[in-house]
Formats: structure tokens, sequence, C-alpha cells
């Protein structure tokens, strides 16, 4: 099914007795660490952070659905920041684990591989693209299950990614060796992961949001899609009223 209960083709194998796989969205805890810091630049620290609440809501329901629609072949995990940041009501919906020290290379690979241990396959995602659509995400986990010694990514516009999934175990060194939140990214970690013998699948480019000018290419995707999330329109109207009243973007 999709967001509004229609059926899909998208099926995933698994459920009870059957493969399982987590899907990690990576979170901060508005208080406890800066959020959206390059946004909060361009509007200011209270818009930055109310955006990333609102993002932060749309990934959690945008998870659910997925785990929903999965029969819960795919289990949703936050992948916290902080060590003590499940205190927070909307962490509360999921388990949480947190993804230890060090730059994002190491915690995503320390993410990937905790999970890695327990489950069938891993996915990965954050909150910069609240965008997404639940039937995107199937669609990967499809993909891992037709390829299993491959890869699955989702790129970014930047030149980064928004989804990373896998079936396979993936050495430190693949994630450390790239430079993060530039515009060769996702080449470096193909190449690293290449070199490793992992091919790697891509499936649609998305936007993101890291500054003010990402806002009106991610209000404009809320507006195409037909079968917002409850918490994906309140994000859009959000979105338009910063528009309208702040002339923000």
């Amino acid at each position: 099914m999709d967001k509004t209960g229609v059926a899909v083709a998208v099926k995933i194998p698994g459920g009870a007795g059957g493969m399982n796989g987590a899907l990690a969205v990576f979170a901060k805890t508005p208080g406890l660490s800066p959020v959206k810091t390059r946004l909060a630049a361009d509007v200011g620290a209270r818009l930055a952070e109310k955006f990333y609440r609102l993002s932060l809501a749309a990934a959690e329901e945008v998870a659910a659905r997925v785990r929903d629609l999965s029969e819960g072949a795919i289990r949703p995990v936050w992948a916290l920041a902080e060590r003590n940041g499940g205190g927070e009501g909307s962490r509360k919906s999921f388990p949480s684990i947190w993804t230890g020290d060090g730059d994002l290379g190491k915690r995503l690979h320390s993410v990937y591989s905790s999970l890695f241990k327990n489950h069938d396959y891993v996915m990965m995602m954050g909150t910069d693209s609240p965008q997404l659509e639940p039937s995107l995400i199937l669609e990967a986990g499809r993909i891992i299950f037709e390829n299993p010694e491959s890869c699955v990514v989702g790129p970014s516009h930047d030149g980064g990614f928004y989804l990373f999934g896998g079936k396979i175990p993936i050495p430190e060194s693949a994630w450390t060796g790239v430079a993060y939140s530039t515009n060769s990214t996702l080449r470096e970690l193909a190449r690293n992961l290449e070199s490793q013998n992992i091919p790697v699948r891509l499936i649609s480019e998305q936007g993101d949001v890291d500054s003010a000018r990402d806002l009106k290419t991610l209000m404009n995707a809320l507006e195409a899609s037909p079968d917002l999330l409850p918490a994906q329109r309140r994000l859009l109207a959000w979105l338009r009223a910063c528009k309208e009243t702040l002339g923000t973007f």
C-alpha cells in the first residue's frame, strides 16, 4: 500500500518468521545538540529549530509507514547523536541506539555494523529530506534483496546521499575515507565501496535541506506529491507561511 492505503507493487520479503531489516533514522535532540546550523545562519536559530522539529516528525511518520507497509519486515530505529538523547517524547516511537563519537564516517560505520549484527540488512536515512515517500524506501529494500552483494544509495542533489542500505558487512575504512558535506561525498563513498568489490546501485535523486535556498526546492517537492503524510502536510503549511509572511526564501 502507499500512504493512502492503496496497494503498491513493492513487496519486501520478511515479516514474521522471515528476513528482517533495520531502518536507522539519524537524528539529533534539540536542546542537547545544535541543529541545522547552516540553515540557522540564513534564517536564525529559532526558525531553523522549528524546521528541524517538523522534519523530524515527517521522518518519523515516513519510517513508521515503511514499517507498516512492510508488515514489520523493516524495523525503524532512532540513531541518536546523544548518548542520553532518547528522553524526548518523539524519540520513544522506535527503539534507539547511540551513534557513538567521532566524525560522520565513524558514526555511520558504528550504526551500520551494530544493527547488522541483529538484522539481515540495514538501511540508514537522515531527516534532511522530509519529502521522501515510503514507497521509495520500500523500493530500496527490494533492490537489496535482489542484489545482495551490492549496496543501495539514494543520491542527493548536492553530491551527498540521503539513504544507504546493504546486506553485507562494510569495512570501516570505506566510511571514514570520505569527505562528507561536499559535492564529492557520494563519489568518494562509491569509489571506496567499489575498491572493496561492493557495487553501488542508485535509486532516484532527491533534494535535502542544508541552507535557506534549499527550502524552495523542498516546498516544490512537497507540493508535487499527491499523497503527503500528516507531518509532511504540516511542514508544507509552515514553509508556505514562512515564504508569505517572512519572505525567508
